[in-house]
């Protein structure tokens, strides 16, 4: 599980690299856009044309920061520990299924196997947080139970 936990973790990089180098393209397109739109005569078209091309930059600039962010946070997550309760970088394996907890990413296909990456203040997160081997937790009405945290 050790290695699965690995391989969730770089799938995760991969995927957020990716987004992030085509978040950083359609703001290069969206600069060279805006540079490259010349003044009309009908000034009022202009001015809107350029403000939105500046929102949308604006908007792609956070998707950026954004995605920086998640990067980092990644890279911040203890995945080598081995640890006895689940904390941020545990893999949870519960008779549901398999989670990460710490950080948002959503569901991780690894060949057949799905992982949910989950933050530690989502509800399932609140609720896996500090649990171990054996523990069971109500989770929308369905009671789960903790197989192993790797």
């Amino acid at each position: 599980m050790h290695t699965l936990k690995k391989k969730v973790a770089e799938t995760i990089k991969k995927e957020f690299q990716e987004r992030l180098q085509l978040a950083v393209d359609t703001l290069n397109s969206a600069i060279e856009s805006r540079n490259n739109d010349t003044k009309s005569s009908a000034g009022d078209k202009y001015e809107t044309s350029r403000e939105m091309i500046q929102q949308e930059i604006n908007s792609i600039e956070e998707q950026i920061f954004q995605l920086k962010a998640m990067l980092n946070e990644l890279q911040r997550l203890p995945l080598d520990e081995n640890p006895t309760q689940a904390t941020s970088g545990s893999l949870v394996e519960t008779d549901v299924g398999l989670y990460l907890l710490g950080l948002s990413a959503g569901k991780i296909s690894i060949g057949k196997q799905v992982v949910y990456a989950i933050s530690l203040a989502s509800p399932l997160g609140k609720l896996l947080l500090n649990q171990k081997k054996g523990a069971s937790i109500k989770f929308n009405n369905s009671t789960q139970t903790i197989l192993n945290v790797y």
